[in-house]
């Protein structure tokens, strides 16, 4: 049996939209948030909102750098909300109300806090969306942060955003051992278990924007950057293996400008990385994992 790295987003299209279309997309997901009861202008999305107006009027007072900072702060989580909104709007509410709840609280910049259990909610709800996408039923009301159903079987899915490098190894070690109590509950035999991480604090942790002379240039600099990392990392991310967790997916999120010498082709760009790390799993374990993994990919935002 072999470990493998598995890349989330294989032939990933280049999904394009007009800074109206996404703004206007955010003001949905917004008043979406209202008509679950949240009023949202006093939350963070609604200094998103206003940060992202400002920067497209040139309404803003901050230096330039500053206001291309904020902004591009704003877009990375408006894209998150976008998201979030596109695959949970047509759920009963009832299903993920008290963690839309928990998720829009929390500081406006994600590295102003080291606990910002908000954006911790945040990543759930992005991992959900993968699978819902996907066209899987997700329960976020278990025990375990996700279940997902696929064809029958029952996946529990232990979700941990890393806040620095020194947390990788002890958090991959309590994933495996919550897996190992669920799976122990299960009267199933066929219910597996897989760990998530952000990584996005990690391997960004200033949360700057990459220049990049093209969208196919950054998004091969991202690529290699997740590989790179759980490569170098496969020890730490196989601690206290469960023998029924399918392994590690592993997801980061960058924010880039695309800067060339023709002004029609700048744009600025999000791209969430992913892929799996998969543990050495029997044969019929890796069938399982191959029939659904290469769908929680290249999934467009609008």
């Amino acid at each position: 049996m072999t470990s493998y790295t598995k890349y989330i987003d294989p032939g990933v299209e280049k999904f394009i939209a007009e800074s109206k279309e996404l703004e206007n997309a955010y003001s949905e997901a917004c008043e979406w948030i209202s008509s679950l009861g949240i009023t949202y202008k006093k939350t963070r999305f609604g200094a998103y909102e206003k940060d992202v107006g400002d920067f497209l009027t040139k309404r803003s007072n901050e230096t330039s750098e500053e206001s291309v900072k904020i902004f591009m702060n704003a877009h990375m989580e408006a894209h998150e909300l976008i998201r979030i909104k596109k695959a949970f709007e047509s759920l009963d509410s009832e299903n993920y109300l008290e963690t839309i709840k928990k998720t829009v609280a929390g500081q406006k910049f994600r590295n102003a806090s080291d606990n910002d259990q908000s954006r911790d909610f945040a990543f759930e709800l992005g991992i959900a969306s993968r699978f819902l996408k996907a066209k899987y039923d997700v329960d976020l009301r278990s025990i375990s942060d996700l279940i997902v159903h696929i064809d029958g079987r029952k996946l529990y899915v232990e979700c941990k955003r890393l806040k620095s490098y020194n947390q990788l190894e002890k958090r991959v070690r309590a994933a495996n051992k919550q897996i190992k109590l669920r799976l122990n509950n299960d009267v199933s035999t066929k219910s597996r278990g897989m760990i998530a991480l952000n990584l996005t604090d990690i391997i960004n942790p200033n949360a700057k924007p990459i220049i990049a002379a093209s969208v196919e240039e950054y998004r091969d600099m991202s690529a290699f950057t997740l590989k790179d990392f759980v490569l170098s990392n496969k020890p730490k991310l196989s601690m206290s293996r469960h023998k029924k967790c399918l392994g590690v997916f592993t997801e980061f999120t960058t924010q880039g400008i695309i800067y060339t010498d023709r002004v029609e082709d700048m744009a600025f760009v999000n791209i969430r990385e992913g892929n799996i790390y998969q543990y050495q799993l029997q044969n019929a374990d890796t069938a399982f994992l191959n029939g659904f993994w290469k769908k929680l990919g290249n999934q467009h935002i609008l």
